[in-house]
């Protein structure tokens, strides 16, 4: 195995232990035994209700070269009681089906003219160009009214996972904070594990966990989650209150990319965003 697989395989086994410690006996009715000296349920109690052999999940686990089946991670998934996108990142990580790991290119994808110009022209509504390491390749005069500072921030800090986490306004100007940046968090964690051996994504990972002490402990949970369309609700010091209904489009010409644009989901917002694009 090359190293990327290496990676891969580990991001795989680490992700199937930590969901298999999160449950616990009853939820899958078995009765509880002995005590148990770790959380969760024992690698024997998956092997038994999964129809595999303890060794199987063992090497699994340990993300040892083995070929696991859609059959065969099927049951893993039923057993470990994955939501979609979880069972969606199971498939990935192990190679098995259309979301089988593209291998990682090196660097940042190309941002052409017209996507830059995409972003600018939906002005007044916020918008901005990501790529797969939620890095803002582009983003309109809006978005950057929204978070104030953006551009003042070094290149490399110009990241939605730095701006929630290592940015300090984040968590007074959005609402909800601790709810949705779980949600972003789980969304960059499958995108992380898609792509072993990507430098970017333990920069990013290293760069936020030195200015937020408690973000090592929520990446070790392994969270996954897909893109869920929501309301996202500010308390923007110069704005005022706003509310966006968030839609993310991705580039025919490169799925990498990705566009994300914040519709005011009210006429107070939309007057706010209007006075923000003119210069007010």
């Amino acid at each position: 195995m090359n190293d990327r697989d290496v990676q891969r395989r580990a991001a795989l086994g680490a992700f199937l232990r930590s969901r298999r410690e999160r449950l616990t006996p009853d939820e899958v009715g078995l009765t509880g035994g002995p005590r148990r000296r770790t959380p969760g349920l024992r690698r024997e109690e998956v092997a038994l209700l999964s129809g595999v052999s303890v060794s199987w999940c063992s090497r699994l686990e340990q993300g040892r070269p083995i070929a696991a089946s859609g059959q065969v991670l099927d049951a893993l998934a039923t057993t470990l009681r994955l939501t979609a996108a979880e069972r969606r990142h199971l498939f990935a990580l192990a190679g098995e089906g259309d979301a089988a790991p593209r291998p990682a290119a090196d660097g940042c994808p190309a941002v052409g003219d017209h996507l830059r110009a995409t972003v600018a022209a939906l002005s007044p509504v916020p918008a901005c160009l990501l790529d797969r390491h939620w890095d803002v390749l582009a983003h309109n005069d809006s978005e950057a009214a929204l978070y104030d500072g953006l551009d003042q921030l070094p290149v490399q800090r110009r990241n939605m996972i730095w701006l929630y986490f290592g940015w300090p306004p984040m968590r007074s100007i959005l609402k909800n904070w601790e709810a949705e940046s779980w949600a972003v968090l789980a969304q960059f964690r499958a995108s992380a594990d898609r792509h072993p051996g990507d430098p970017r994504f333990a920069e990013i990972v290293a760069d936020v966990s030195t200015a937020d002490p408690g973000f090592p402990a929520r990446w070790e949970r392994h969270d996954v989650a897909g893109f869920t369309p929501a309301l996202k609700r500010f308390d923007h010091p110069g704005l005022g209150f706003l509310t966006f209904r968030q839609a993310k489009l991705i580039a025919a010409e490169d799925p990498e990319l990705h566009l994300v644009a914040r519709h005011p989901a009210d006429p107070g917002t939309r007057r706010a965003v209007e006075r923000a694009a003119a210069g007010g």
